[in-house]
């Protein structure tokens, strides 16, 4: 049972707006009903290096009213690796399109970032590329499915009952498991924006090209991120050179790799700043007050965010002697880790 899932995600589809460089702003309809509610479940995964694997469990609900000229899709997610990699990733974001702007919520910086729809941009045909091929029953309702290569869609009434990534043997998948139509307007409106401080941006699009050329965060959009690459390439993933497969999955696991670069040294040094207040401790409420920095760095590895300490003074030896142990093993792997450059050179350190 993974834990408890504390990340939420309000995150906003394609707006529907439709701005010309010669006419005035049209609404266009994205979907083919006014407004919905509809439920997801969410997994995925994989062998994401030769000894890390993948898990991803969640839920998710779009909400959108005035055809979609307003969207919401929020998700409780938690990815977990095991193997000789072990990391919990909770991601939090809020995301909100609507007429004019895309409010994007920094939960950690406590700061709404404001872009404004770039001129020009069109509704995006989410079934581009791909081609119709019978249908599916999801969620008691009959979709048409669409498939190309690596994704698979379950439309109905332009509402995507079920998406499904798969490439280099991991997958991403949200599939409906309840819909309601026409439901109270005040329903589509509970993924509500924090009342944090708006920071502009000029446009849309100029975020992103000062943005370094990393892997997004998103688990689903680095699949489809290669999914893209070797459609746009021609490239059948049967016919990938290994060393193009290294670089995709070194991409893949891009995110998880900087994350355990940062902690891991972290690790040892609050392992080595709470043995040197255990040393000190007189009682076990004293052992147990050196520990809070540690529970709170070992959460993102294992996910338990409470430790406690029993029987201090008849414990105490064997105690410092496996803080020695664990410490001396990490410090054998530092250097081994400070040179890593991928998630597959940090499992092979991590062994």
């Amino acid at each position: 049972m993974l834990p408890k899932l504390v990340a939420t995600i309000c995150s906003v589809w394609i707006t529907g707006i439709f701005v010309s460089a010669d006419a005035a702003p049209v609404q266009k309809k994205i979907y083919d009903v006014p407004n919905a509610m509809v439920r997801y479940k969410i997994s995925g995964g994989g062998v994401i290096s030769p000894d890390v694997n993948l898990t991803l469990e969640g839920t998710g609900k779009l909400r959108f009213k005035e055809w979609g000229a307003v969207e919401l899709f929020e998700t409780q997610i938690v990815e977990r690796t095991t193997g000789s990699v072990h990391y919990i990733g909770r991601k939090e974001k809020c995301e909100k399109h609507q007429e004019k702007e895309i409010l994007d919520v920094d939960f950690k910086g406590k700061k709404i970032l404001e872009r404004p729809l770039p001129k020009g941009k069109k509704v995006r045909n989410i079934t581009e590329g791909l081609t119709k091929n019978g249908q599916q029953m999801v969620a008691n309702i009959v979709c048409d499915m669409w498939e190309g290569n690596g994704v698979r869609k379950c439309i109905y009434k332009a509402i995507p009952l079920f998406t499904e990534y798969n490439v280099l043997g991991l997958f991403y998948r949200e599939e409906a498991t309840d819909v309601q139509f026409d439901i109270n307007v005040t329903e589509t409106s509970k993924c509500a924006i924090p009342k944090y401080p708006v920071e502009k941006f000029s446009l849309y699009t100029t975020s992103f090209k000062t943005k370094s050329k990393k892997a997004p965060k998103a688990f689903s959009e680095r699949l489809l991120k290669v999914i893209e690459t070797l459609n746009a390439k021609k490239i059948e993933e049967e016919k990938l050179l290994p060393k193009e497969k290294k670089r995709l999955m070194d991409m893949i696991g891009e995110p998880i790799f900087e994350n355990q670069k940062r902690l891991l040294p972290e690790l040892l040094e609050t392992m080595k700043k709470t043995r040197a207040c255990l040393v000190q401790a007189k009682d076990t409420v004293a052992a147990n007050s050196c520990l809070s920095d540690l529970v709170k760095i070992k959460s993102y590895f294992t996910g338990n965010e409470h430790h406690k300490i029993e029987e201090w003074e008849k414990n105490r030896e064997k105690i410092l002697d496996t803080f020695d142990d664990n410490i001396f093993m990490l410090q054998s792997k530092m250097k081994c880790i400070r040179g890593a450059k991928t998630l597959n050179d940090l499992s092979v350190c991590m062994k």
